[in-house]
């Protein structure tokens, strides 16, 4: 019996009864005329084939899903321009269903639950509409600028699990909505915390993080496969054969550790597990992976777990010749668990000849554990958090991080996710968790302070993401070295590394270490753009930087991008002197600062969230700006100009002098003055820039005799001789 994964089409007339009830013969007529002029054209432009035809649908086959989801789209747009011709009791409507799975081949037929879901699915489309299953939003909403709205869990009839079902927005109008928020990218939302909340703060007794020794530089990287003279591997998504299909989570927490592993193996290249995972639950020839991401060797498995029995397979696969050089079993019990991924690990590294590292375990190099339970709850709380959840899922993850924890208070993995989830939480997440803002931030270092104590690459990458916002990129710098060395197979190290490195004035450094990103993880997203466009941005290379920032996708729903690409961008082009890209793109940087609500478009805001370690650095950038026309202060700013100090006038009359007044402002971190601007970094809190202002009428006694504007705050003060 031949199997093979496909798209399905499932397409079928609206009322098809009630039209050959009143118009039998016309009915027939123009259905007979819609297959041969219409969809039996459009199927077979797209790739696809009609396997079945019924007297009111039919089902087509693609290799390709992105076809499939073309095709659908052209044939109801191509019908809704029919029935404008024809009048409303005459016309045509469809509903369409789309499903990626596995299907049985017979003949020129297809049978099996890949096309049973399709057929529900188009069930649940509106007339004229497209619904299509998770599988297939997820493969092309990168692809395709059609949206995708959500549907929820739908129960299909037959079909034993719920599916997840997305309605296909194909209105022009709405073209391109997001499924959801991307959060995988390291650009992470900022707490809009009051001055009080620095209080807090600042009265945290745990250090979050301590100088450690000088770090480990990685070694050379490389760009492409054919430079880097090491074995390449990728590990593919582990299969999960339990009867309990809710605990694919288990293979997947397995694959991602032992890509983690791997890569620690001296003198081996291991693809990224998010490059891999593209390729789960597929039907994948060796050679076509081995080609697509540039590696030699595959390693693909699966897993199977009966209460607390568990068998693993393994096989390594030559991707040039698609021969087995390696193929194993492993049987053991959940809790030898650990046991199992080391014997995995020393038997790959035994048939491509490699010397493993020494004797430390997991739990001991990356913040990892021991405790089988504790590591089952981190799992489950990890499939929760990075799937596209809701608030109550969010909090159901935030739970299992939490159980994880209580279970091994060493489990520095877990206390690092906490900390990136408390980071991250908004408005509707914390209301799910009953958390403030305010507790939230306590949360982030708390769990920070926890995980320094095993600390994890994702530890490492929070706490470089947040040394930079405090001024301190050259230990940001040295933190992401560390993130490097325990995984190197992980593209956000590269990427964490390539921000700070940006920031610390060393621009080119940075632009290798994307390259590095690139060659672990294939493909870029908008996150790379921004940073590889701010790296020629920082050489002065603007053609360069516009290239780059050019590929960022307005339409994503994830700001941060958008938020840091569109200021470089338009930076840029202001250099270039061209007029019309920097007043069609100053437009949507408006409107991107405005929907962040973080004090409309001006240079303070700019300069709270660049924070280069050079002058020049930023000098570069708002002297572009200044040239764009993007104001220095808010529009609401009433003083007078010619009391606004300058840069050398606040150094000589403000900085290192003890301040009087001006409240919560006054217990301030660092501080310096870039261009005429005072700026502080205070720790634990996000740098934050000002102007400073003489006042006329004010007086020491008072101690108003300066005004300091910030982006939503101002605060009078003196100085003391």
């Amino acid at each position: 019996m031949e199997r093979k994964l496909a798209a399905i089409l499932a397409a079928d007339v609206v009322g098809y009864s009630a039209l050959m009830e009143q118009d039998e013969q016309g009915t027939f007529e123009r259905l007979k005329a819609g297959r041969k002029e219409l969809f039996e054209p459009e199927i077979a432009r797209h790739h696809g084939h009609t396997f079945k035809l019924m007297g009111d649908g039919l089902l087509a086959e693609f290799s390709s899903v992105v076809d499939a989801v073309e095709c659908a789209v052209s044939l109801q747009h191509a019908l809704a321009e029919r029935n404008a011709a024809v009048s409303e009791d005459h016309r045509i409507r469809v509903r369409i269903g789309i499903n990626l799975g596995e299907v049985i081949v017979e003949g020129e037929d297809r049978y099996g639950e890949g096309v049973n879901v399709a057929a529900r699915l188009q069930q649940l489309a509106e007339p004229g509409g497209i619904c299509v299953s998770a599988k297939v939003a997820k493969e092309v909403e990168k692809k395709l600028a059609f949206g995708f709205e959500p549907m929820g869990q739908q129960k299909l009839k037959n079909i034993a699990e719920p599916v997840q079902a997305y309605r296909v927005l194909v209105d022009p109008a709405v073209a391109g909505k997001p499924m959801a928020v991307n959060r995988h990218p390291r650009f992470r939302r900022n707490l809009a915390v009051a001055i009080g909340v620095l209080v807090i703060a600042v009265g945290l007794a745990a250090a979050w993080w301590r100088p450690w020794e000088s770090p480990p530089r990685p070694a050379a990287l490389t760009a492409n496969a054919k430079a880097d003279p090491r074995p390449s591997l990728v590990v593919l998504p582990f299969d999960n054969l339990s009867d309990d299909k809710a605990q694919g989570y288990l293979a997947d927490g397995f694959t991602e550790d032992l890509t983690t592993e791997l890569a620690r193996v001296p003198g081996l290249f291991v693809i990224s597990r998010n490059a891999a995972s593209t390729y789960k639950d597929k039907e994948t020839k060796p050679a076509e992976v081995a080609a697509a991401l540039g590696v030699r060797y595959i390693l693909e498995g699966s897993i199977r777990r009966v209460g607390d029995d568990m068998r693993i397979n393994a096989q390594l696969i030559d991707g040039s010749t698609t021969g087995h050089l390696w193929a194993e079993r492993f049987d053991g019990q959940w809790t030898d668990v650990f046991a199992l991924q080391d014997k995995v690990v020393v038997s790959i590294a035994g048939a491509l000849k490699l010397r493993l590292v020494s004797a430390q375990g997991k739990a001991d190099v990356a913040g990892g554990t021991r405790n089988p339970a504790a590591y089952e709850a981190y799992l489950q709380g990890l499939e929760i958090y990075n799937r596209r959840n809701t608030p109550d899922e969010f909090a159901q993850a935030v739970r299992f991080l939490q159980q994880a924890l209580e279970l091994d208070p060493n489990f520095g993995a877990a206390a690092a996710s906490l900390a990136w989830a408390y980071w991250e939480m908004d408005g509707p997440r914390g209301k799910a968790l009953a958390v403030s803002d305010i507790g939230a931030l306590y949360n982030v270092y708390k769990y920070l302070d926890q995980a320094a104590k095993h600390p994890s690459p994702s530890y490492y990458q929070l706490v470089a993401s947040l040394l930079v916002r405090e001024h301190r990129s050259d230990e940001a710098v040295a933190v992401m070295f560390k993130a490097v060395a325990l995984d190197p197979s992980d593209p956000l190290n590269y990427v964490g590394l390539a921000e700070a490195l940006n920031f610390n004035g060393r621009p080119n450094e940075a632009r290798d270490y994307l390259v590095a990103a690139n060659r672990v993880d294939p493909g870029g997203n908008d996150h790379r753009h921004y940073l590889a466009g701010l790296a020629e941005f920082g050489q002065g290379r603007f053609e360069e930087a516009v290239d780059y920032l050019e590929r960022i996708d307005l339409q994503s729903p994830d700001p941060w991008p958008k938020f840091y690409g569109l200021q470089v961008l338009v930076s840029a082009y202001a250099h270039l002197g061209r007029s019309d890209q920097v007043a069609a793109y100053s437009d949507r940087l408006r409107n991107v600062m405005l929907e962040r609500k973080d004090g409309g478009a001006n240079q303070l805001v700019t300069q709270r969230y660049f924070v280069f370690k050079n002058p020049t650095d930023i000098g570069r950038l708002l002297d572009g700006l200044d040239k764009a026309g993007l104001p220095e202060l808010p529009e609401e700013v009433d003083l007078d100009a010619k009391d606004r100090l300058t840069g050398s006038e606040i150094r000589s009359l403000i900085l290192g002098r003890d301040l009087r007044g001006g409240g919560a402002w006054i217990d301030k971190g660092t501080s310096w003055v870039q261009q005429n601007f005072l700026c502080d970094a205070i720790p634990k809190v996000q740098t934050t820039c000002g102007a400073i202002f003489r006042n006329p009428a004010g007086t020491p006694e008072r101690r108003n005799e300066y005004t300091a504007v910030f982006r939503f705050d101002r605060f009078e003060f003196s100085t003391v001789k």
